[in-house]
């Protein structure tokens, strides 16, 4: 696979860094190719092997397929019911692909990844790596470090966090840094055409603010009233024609309500999804949304991080927020 110019001066830069630094950040927008830079650079590294961890099961097996793509390495999964493979006889996956909370789930927060020798591994990559401040990784991120020749990259769309949690805790370095801009003024990324709709009665003079962002149940109880509810109903039905539409919603009851309007105008035009959701109704709704079956997806958190389907047309906000991350995570689908 051929990298594009900015990918092949990222691959660079977190090269140059790895022969300074343990550790160092990779800021690329969402639609660039995260995955792609950073199975290049596992293809690099071998013969050391390489750790990749993120927090979903989507971006699990997502990352999985793109790094085999990329290198042509064996890449093992290591979560619930699936276990990497690494007492086989031509001597393991060169990559494993795992869940954090697959790596630190249990009492003693010792997960799974027990299983592993730390020595057993050259490269620790994190996907998603504004998660990395967060108790769960800082433990993995310790017990794998205890090889002390390990390397980890963290990869992440948004440097910035809400609770100001600073990433410099973690990482030594920032490697390379290619905005959303820059993308779109190098023709990688279609420009965002904006439409604002002004929406009566709104008002967040109540609604709270918790750890950076509005406080999701105060947001909840106003983003629930029958007139937003039709305020964001009615301008999305009338401006998004028959284009496939993903909707973010602030709460479960919301996206319910949403998705149950949408319906009344055109029937089993669309479905939601939540954390919540069963995995596997989950899987049919979203394969259902990609073969253009239903024109909405209305979700509550769940489509913000890793969901990858080219063919989203438009994105609506139905989620306001003061996280200028968490905005880009949402816009970037």
């Amino acid at each position: 696979m051929k990298l594009r110019p900015y990918q092949q001066e990222a691959v660079a830069a977190i090269r140059r860094e790895f022969s300074s630094v343990d550790s160092t950040l990779l800021v690329l927008p969402t639609g660039t190719g995260k995955t792609i830079v950073f199975a290049d650079v596992i293809r690099r590294a071998f013969p050391r092997r390489a750790l990749v961890l993120a927090h979903r099961e989507e971006l699990i097996f997502q990352a999985a397929e793109k790094i085999h793509r990329v290198t042509g390495f064996r890449c093992d999964v290591e979560m619930a019911g699936y276990r990497a493979d690494m007492d086989g006889l031509l001597g393991g996956p060169q990559v494993v692909v795992s869940t954090i909370q697959t790596q630190t789930a249990g009492a003693d927060g010792s997960g799974r990844m027990s299983r592993f020798d730390p020595a057993m591994f050259g490269l620790l990559v994190v996907d998603e790596g504004h998660h990395s401040t967060a108790k769960s990784y800082r433990r993995c991120l310790d017990y794998y470090r205890q090889n002390p020749a390990l390397k980890v990259l963290g990869v992440t769309a948004t440097p910035d966090r809400a609770d100001e949690e600073a990433l410099g805790q973690v990482y030594e370095s920032v490697a390379y840094d290619y905005e959303i801009l820059d993308a779109i003024h190098d023709g990688w990324l279609a420009p965002i055409e904006q439409q604002m709709v002004t929406v009566s009665g709104l008002d967040y003079s109540h609604v709270r603010t918790t750890a950076g962002d509005l406080n999701g149940a105060d947001l909840a109880a106003v983003m629930e009233e029958e007139q937003a509810l039709q305020g964001i109903a009615a301008p999305t039905l009338e401006l998004t024609q028959g284009r496939r539409t993903l909707v973010f919603a602030s709460s479960v009851a919301h996206a319910e309500r949403l998705a149950e309007i949408f319906n009344r105008h055109k029937d089993s035009c669309a479905a939601w999804v939540c954390g919540k959701t069963d995995k596997e109704e989950r899987r049919k709704t979203l394969s259902a949304f990609a073969a253009g079956a239903i024109q909405y997806v209305v979700n509550v958190g769940v489509l913000t991080e890793g969901f990858d389907d080219p063919g989203v047309e438009c994105i609506v906000m139905g989620r306001p927020t003061k996280s200028r991350s968490l905005y880009a995570q949402m816009i970037g689908r």
